[in-house]
């Protein structure tokens, strides 16, 4: 079942409820009024029977021939049976022709309540006690309220005739409506249903009525889900396309050494050449083959493996690695800064992938500032810790500064210095992922430094 089809049936089924329920209580209140008012004519007759029989003192002296006339001329007028008991001796004083005796239990709740309005089976009874100076008498007026029985009649047809049409318009409109609410839906699946990955750039529509709702909301997130599908694919392609690149380079280089050796015999220094330059293009393909790993995830820890780590650490890490890979480089570390406040070295992060963040970092530093010294600093901000990475290299274009941390992107002024364009791009996904703000300064020919403010 469609949704179209469970709204329209839901509604119905909601509508039947509540309706039938103001149509239930409708009538029972009409019901229970038309009881109260058929008790207050039955009171209004027995007051009236009471002034009738008793004000002019003939109840004695009426014989039961005279009783019967009243009696029918009576009820021919108000279409009710009465009854006159005395109040003392339960003696039937005036008969009805109705077949209902009333107990001593009846009329003595009749004389302590004085009037007493109650039901036998579909007749309604009102008793009402009267003292006058020939006695105390009890009078029972009955009857049935056939008016008022017939109007409940009425109204119970003309209920369940309202009920059955209303549920029959109220499902019809219910589908019509459905129809026309899930229109646009219909029209956003049909549209959906045409693109590809050959046209993601392609977005759905706005409708052109004004306003905000559900439809227009789900249009937006779905163009910006088709962006951001968008410019993933667009990266992967860009990524294939580049690392098949960086990947061919050194294959390339490694097959033509190995077929120009292989030409004609050579010498030990020769092939021990050859060897080296194979080592340096195979070392190459390695850390081109780490990096991208790492981007795919395979190596890089998940951002919820997180521990309280020293900055301080790591870097001393980072500068015994790099004193064996760069013996002649200068690296200094400064914390004088914030020696009086070594809470600040003490971060919340994954040491694995802070520790590869800070290693490209510093790595580049010395690359571009060799054989000149690198100098790391940690400073105070507003209470953070504030890392600052300097080197006395080329520095980098303005241009170029934006730039840097894309994929591959190598800048014309660092051709000449070995290197994948990955670095710097895995380290500005590690450094989001950790919420660290990374700041780069530079100028050309007096070097740049790398800012990095810790949360």
């Amino acid at each position: 079942m469609n949704l179209k089809n469970k709204l329209a049936i839901n509604s119905t089924i909601l509508f039947a409820f509540i309706v039938g329920l103001l149509l239930i209580g409708s009538f029972l209140l009409f019901k229970s009024h038309r009881k109260d008012l058929y008790y207050e004519r039955l009171e209004d007759s027995a007051l009236i029977t009471a002034f009738f029989y008793f004000e002019k003192d003939e109840i004695t002296k009426m014989d039961s021939i005279s009783y019967e006339e009243i009696e029918t001329q009576y009820n021919r007028i108000t279409n009710q049976s009465i009854r006159i008991y005395n109040a003392k001796s339960k003696k039937v004083y005036l008969h009805d022709d109705v077949p209902v005796k009333l107990s001593d239990r009846e009329l003595k709740a009749i004389s302590k309540d004085r009037i007493l309005n109650f039901s036998i089976e579909n007749r309604q009874f009102t008793g009402l006690y009267y003292k006058d100076n020939q006695g105390d008498f009890i009078i029972v007026v009955s009857g049935i309220d056939d008016v008022g029985n017939q109007q409940l009649e009425r109204l119970a047809i003309v209920f369940l005739l309202f009920y059955l049409v209303g549920i029959a318009l109220n499902y019809l409109l219910g589908r019509f409506l459905s129809r026309q609410t899930f229109r646009p839906f219909e029209d956003v699946i049909s549209k959906v249903n045409t693109i590809t990955t050959e046209n993601l750039h392609s977005r759905l529509e706005m409708p052109a009525a004004s306003g905000k709702d559900e439809i227009k909301e789900l249009i937006t997130t779905f163009n910006y889900l088709l962006e951001r599908l968008e410019s993933g694919v667009t990266i992967q392609k860009n990524f294939i396309k580049n690392a098949s690149h960086e990947l061919k380079t050194p294959l390339t280089i490694i097959i033509g050494d190995i077929e120009v050796s292989l030409q004609h015999p050579r010498t030990n220094q020769q092939y021990e050449e050859v060897l080296k330059s194979l080592r340096k293009d195979t070392l190459h393909l390695k850390h081109t083959l780490d990096g991208l790993l790492i981007l795919s995830g395979l190596e890089l820890s998940e951002p919820h493996q997180m521990e309280n780590i020293r900055i301080d650490e790591i870097l001393w890490n980072v500068l015994e690695k790099k004193a064996i890979e760069y013996p002649a480089v200068k690296i200094a570390l400064n914390l004088d800064a914030i020696i009086n406040n070594e809470d600040l070295l003490t971060v919340h992060a994954n040491r694995h992938t802070l520790f590869i963040a800070l290693y490209n970092i510093i790595d580049n530093a010395i690359k571009f500032s060799f054989p000149l010294p690198v100098n790391v600093a940690a400073f105070e901000d507003n209470g953070k810790l504030l890392l600052k990475i300097i080197d006395q290299g080329s520095g980098i274009d303005q241009k170029d500064i934006e730039s840097i941390f894309d994929l591959f992107f190598r800048s014309d002024r660092t051709r000449h210095i070995q290197g994948q364009g990955l670095g710097l791009f895995i380290t500005m996904q590690i450094l989001k992922r950790h919420h660290i703000t990374l700041t780069v300064d530079s100028e050309l020919e007096k070097g740049t430094v790398f800012s990095l403010l810790f949360p």
